[in-house]
Order: C-alpha cells, then structure tokens, then sequence
C-alpha cells in the first residue's frame, strides 16, 4: 500500500473510530445528547433538509458570499502584494501601516459594515473580503522578498528585463506562499460570511445556525456547521491538488513510514 492511500484509510478508521464513539457516549448516557446531539440524530435531520432542498439554499448563499470576497480579496491582495513588493522603499514605509490593518479585528467591525452598505449581500461580501485581502498582500509581499538574491543577480547579469525579472522569478518564487495564504483564506472568507449572516440575514448557514440557538436545538446548529466543514474540507483538497500541479517544477519529498 502507497503512501497516500494508507493516510486516507487513517483518516477513514480515524473519522469512523471518531463518529463511533460520539455515538455510543450519547446513547449509554456518558455524554448529554442534549449539548452535542448525536451522529444518529444529524444523519435524519441531514436527510431531512436534503430532502426539502432547504440546506442546498442555504449553504449556496453561505459559499457564494464567501467565495465572492475571497476572489476579490485574492486579486486585490495578489495586486497590492506585488505593488509594495516591488519598490523597496514602498514597501518599508507602508509596512507599519499594513500589519496595522491586519490587526484590526474586523469581525468586530461587521456592524459598522452594516451600517455602511445595508443587511445585504455587500456586507457579507465586504467582511469575507476584508479578512482574506490583508493575508494574501501579507504573503504575496513576503514571497517577494524572500527571493534569493543570488539569483536575482544572475538574471540581471543575464540582460534580464525588469518585466522578464518580474515573470520569470518574482512571480513564480510567490506561487508557494500566495496558495499557502489561500487555504487560510478559503476558512476566513466563510468565516466573514457566517459572522454578517449572524448579525443580519434572512438566508444562509449563519442564519439557519443563529435561528437553531434561538430554540436551543442542538442538532439544528450541527447540521449546518458539519456541512460548511465538509464543503471546506473539499475545497481545501482541490487547493492542495492545485498547489501540486502549479508546485510541481519543486523537488518532491521522499515519504516515509
């Protein structure tokens, strides 16, 4: 057995040895299924909401807010990273200002963004944004400086360009760190999604979880949450088989047992 098929048959005994003993804890009364549901009780409700397709509306509206930020966030950040990376003296004098930012809680300011933009889709958009567009500049930034020098000075020896400078070394030694900033991002961006549809919506899996508090039914707050977890999981795997395929020019590491 390879490698990667023996960590997934981990993870598979691991996930089962797991939902097992939630189950069992719940049912020989080790554990309150009142504060934790149990996997039993999900699996109906889950069945239950797939059925009427109120979880397919709900979670659709979640990962568009999400995924519409954390695009604008990637572009923005990718863009303003490779700005205050490629002029020195820019980017020592704005890097102060920039952590700065990124210390903002800006969870917390989602009432401000209320306030500013209405309890539609643009306060949604703009809190996912404004958790990812920080991080990936802060990785791009760094990918950036972090070139080895010794090869920048073999490629101006070599007659090279600003621009083919910028293509052909600047740009590819940002790849590992700006995929590395988007698997954080991806997180990030549903986190920011989730908080604006907690403080106003009438739509999406904050508000489906919000709405559950409120009546204190546990396993209603589970079933979105387990849902957005297992969409995260999925698009966390399509980042890491693209981060393989664009890395692939790296040597790759000999695994061990």
């Amino acid at each position: 057995m390879n490698f990667e098929r023996k960590v997934t048959l981990y993870r598979a005994i691991t996930l089962t040895l797991f939902v097992v003993l939630w189950e069992l804890s719940v049912q020989l009364g080790a554990i309150n299924g009142f504060w934790i549901s149990s996997p039993s009780k999900i699996a109906v409700r889950t069945y239950e909401l797939c059925v009427d397709g109120e979880i397919f509306r709900h979670t659709f509206l979640t990962l568009l807010e999400a995924f519409s930020g954390l695009l604008a966030g990637v572009v923005v950040g990718f863009i303003l990273g490779v700005v205050l990376g490629a002029s020195r003296i820019l980017g020592k004098v704005l890097e102060p200002f920039v952590m700065a930012i990124n210390s903002l809680p800006r969870v917390a300011l989602a009432p401000l963004l209320v306030m500013y933009v209405g309890i539609g889709f643009a306060s949604k958009f703009l809190l996912a944004f404004s958790l990812v567009v920080v991080l990936i500049m802060v990785n791009t930034f760094e990918g950036i400086r972090s070139v080895d020098q010794n090869l920048v000075n073999a490629m101006r020896i070599l007659g090279a360009s600003r621009f083919q400078m910028f293509r052909q070394v600047l740009i590819p030694n940002c790849v590992p760190w700006i995929l590395a900033g988007l698997r954080v991002s991806v997180s990030f961006s549903i986190v920011g999604a989730i908080v604006g549809e907690f403080i106003s919506s009438q739509a999406g899996i904050g508000y489906m979880i919000d709405k559950a508090s409120g009546a204190y039914d546990t396993t209603g707050m589970m079933v979105p949450l387990l849902v957005l977890m297992t969409c995260a999981v999925l698009i966390d795997f399509l980042i890491v088989q693209l981060s393989k395929h664009f890395l692939r020019w790296r040597p790759t590491k000999v695994e061990e047992d």
